[in-house]
């Protein structure tokens, strides 16, 4: 059997913004183990026996998820670690920093150590897909194609976090079956606790479901999944929530855009505007119900164009946050720069 010496994760981090402004930085609420680190380390440097250093840095969100992750730091260069620790971020888990008593974003810098393999065996180590050093494959951000929805979500608010209007999260540890749901699930962490997150988060797996197709011809079932699922109490008293950060998987493209400029814009030959839609976010993540909140100019039709490319969007089911997309509504700002694009149209 491989010996590794113990993990090395650094506890400290440095903080980006100024220390004056929060009450507490983010802390730590799950470390990856050495068997997250075995299920990433580079085939390279397990082959030849090495370990390295890498040191991400990362936004916190107020959910306590890491988000916009880039390597500042890699030892040694071309290693591969820095790639590691980056596939292993979605998997770290803290509480958000505090500012006036409530969670706010922070940026963090998290220094990560991949230990030397025990030079006794070292120079037998195989790549990562050998069975006796594989580690279990972890996702955290799968591209899910069902979720829960708003209503969803309200419906398992715990009623004391409710009555209370306490904010919190829960993430899931569950498998994920041959036609992609999850099932087996239990709670790694939930926060704050005492107020029933873990199981109402339980409460709504069995509504996700993701393709088993990784994009690289290999299945997903069978693996875990850290599944995370947020209740905010923003959302207790309003019948329209707005999304915030809202991952988009497809766009409208230039020949879409040229197609909807109306008549009276083609007869003025402007060929500019800018326009923000309000939208009804519905399965699958298709736009309904879309309404212009603004438009420039106005009285060309641009408004109504842009309506006209809302069945061409469409946007994760799910946040990296933990939240839910179906039942919300989302705002889009489009802007027509189609001068080009025109001078040879009919």
């Amino acid at each position: 059997m491989i010996k590794l010496q113990p993990v090395a994760l650094a506890a400290a981090m440095l903080v980006s913004s100024a220390a004056d402004a929060q009450d507490r930085g983010p802390e730590w609420v799950k470390r990856p183990s050495l068997m997250d680190l075995q299920s990433v380390w580079p085939a390279r440097a397990l082959k030849e026996g090495y370990g390295g250093k890498a040191t991400l840095s990362c936004t916190v969100t107020v959910q306590g998820a890491l988000r916009a992750c880039q390597v500042v730091e890699e030892t040694p260069k071309g290693g591969g670690f820095g790639g590691a620790a980056l596939a292993l971020s979605p998997q770290f888990m803290m509480k958000p920093a505090l500012k006036g008593g409530a969670p706010i974003e922070a940026t963090v810098r998290i220094p990560i150590a991949f230990p030397t393999p025990d030079k006794a065996t070292g120079s037998r180590l195989r790549p990562v897909t050998d069975t006796d050093f594989r580690g279990e494959r972890v996702f955290t951000d799968l591209p899910w194609r069902q979720a829960p929805s708003y209503a969803d979500v309200l419906a398992a608010y715990p009623a004391k976090a409710r009555a209370e209007k306490v904010s919190g999260s829960a993430t899931l540890d569950c498998r994920v079956d041959k036609d992609g749901r999850v099932s087996a699930c239990r709670p790694l962490h939930e926060s704050p606790e005492g107020y029933g997150f873990g199981p109402a988060a339980r409460s709504l797996s069995p509504l996700f479901a993701t393709p088993t197709d990784d994009g690289k011809g290999a299945s997903v079932a069978g693996s875990r999944v850290h599944l995370r699922v947020s209740f905010a109490a923003e959302t207790l008293d309003t019948t329209s929530p707005v999304i915030g950060k809202t991952d988009w998987l497809a766009f409208p493209d230039m020949d879409d855009f040229t197609s909807v400029v109306s008549p009276a814009a083609r007869a003025a030959k402007v060929y500019k505007a800018r326009v923000v839609m309000l939208c009804k976010v519905a399965e699958q993540g298709a736009l309904r119900a879309c309404k212009v909140q603004s438009e420039d100019p106005a009285g060309l039709g641009y408004g109504a164009s842009a309506v006209a490319l809302a069945p061409r969007f469409r946007v994760a089911v799910w946040t990296p946050e933990g939240l839910p997309v179906i039942g919300g509504s989302v705002r889009v700002p489009l802007r027509f720069d189609l001068e080009e694009a025109m001078a040879g149209a009919p």
